[in-house]
């Protein structure tokens, strides 16, 4: 009942702001920008508008996957999520580290940010297309992207003059995603997986990859995050930022989280799946991957159970 009624004034509150926002839609791609991660820690790196993608280019080393990882609402590249997951790649070092920073036009009105999201993805896949006129190779490029990230990645799958070869969505946006169209969706790239924690509340509800992973249930409250917590407060969104935090440990530990293939989780909970197809969720998923996984966590850091995350009897940790 408390679940229903924080979704009736979230909704509510998005139709108001929407009814009473003057604020203007940005008509142009000022305020957002490409950081190219130099080093190994967070502090080295170069920022490039996205004019100057071309100089961006020649910063790619080749022999090596690039990853681009997009900030969600009201974040920006200074927030723990990017520090989290950037920071797993950078300890890999074996990576080309792209950050896209649209902080100035993520930090409005929910419903302003739903209306920029398309600006940024747009903005964003002008720069790729002279990335690859200067010579980078789109098929070693991933995008990952969390919550309004995720959907600004499909928007970039839908405007680049190439086929992205993967988009990876972390508990992509829900709110009037899930019941508008374009959303992230399989056909934004050749492999699109998605890794859901808060679905039907700040998550996306539908399954719309290629791949669909629902790690306990893929809804609120996840294990470790609290039963109650205040409206929009950090801890209300622990479950919402569960995806990125699963998702950064397997960049570190490609097999920490195995799921199995399951029609639903019902089928899952009664354990009628144990036997079907483990399948790796996070940086190390095939792509040949599809449908729905389902996978058991820790309730805390290392939130990874392995091979034994893909059996309904497992016991969680605490």
């Amino acid at each position: 009942m408390i679940h229903s009624l924080r979704q009736i004034v979230f909704f509510a509150t998005i139709i108001y702001v929407t009814m009473s926002d003057e604020v203007s839609i940005a008509q142009d791609f000022q305020g957002i920008f490409l950081r190219f991660y130099s080093g190994t820690t967070m502090n080295e790196y170069v920022d490039y508008n996205l004019g100057n993608a071309s100089l961006l280019s020649s910063k790619i080393v080749d022999n090596k996957p690039t990853v681009m990882y997009i900030h969600g609402f009201t974040e920006n590249l200074m927030k723990n999520s990017v520090k989290t997951v950037v920071g797993a790649y950078l300890k890999r070092n074996d990576h080309n580290v792209i950050g896209v920073d649209y902080g100035v036009l993520a930090n409005d009105s929910y419903m302003t940010v739903v209306k920029n999201a398309p600006i940024v993805g747009a903005g964003v896949a002008m720069a790729l297309n002279e990335m690859v006129n200067s010579g980078f190779n789109p098929e070693k490029l991933h995008i990952v992207g969390h919550s309004m990230g995720g959907q600004v990645a499909g928007y970039i799958g839908r405007k680049v003059s190439f086929q992205i070869s993967r988009i990876t969505g972390l508990d992509p946006a829900g709110p009037f995603f899930n019941i508008l169209e374009p959303r992230l969706s399989h056909s934004d790239a050749r492999f699109v997986d998605i890794i859901h924690t808060d679905s039907g509340f700040y998550g996306i509800a539908k399954a719309t990859g290629t791949v669909d992973f629902f790690p306990n249930g893929g809804r609120r409250v996840q294990p470790g995050c609290p039963l109650n917590a205040t409206f929009y407060s950090d801890a209300e969104f622990c479950s919402h930022g569960r995806s990125w935090k699963y998702y950064a440990e397997s960049v570190t530990d490609e097999s920490a989280f195995f799921g199995v293939q399951c029609p639903s989780q019902s089928r899952f909970t009664t354990g009628e799946c144990n036997n079907n197809t483990r399948i790796i969720m996070g940086y190390g998923t095939s792509n040949s991957a599809q449908g729905n996984v389902y996978l058991l966590t820790a309730a805390q850091s290392p939130f990874g159970l392995r091979e034994k995350g893909a059996e309904e009897s497992t016991q969680q940790q605490n």
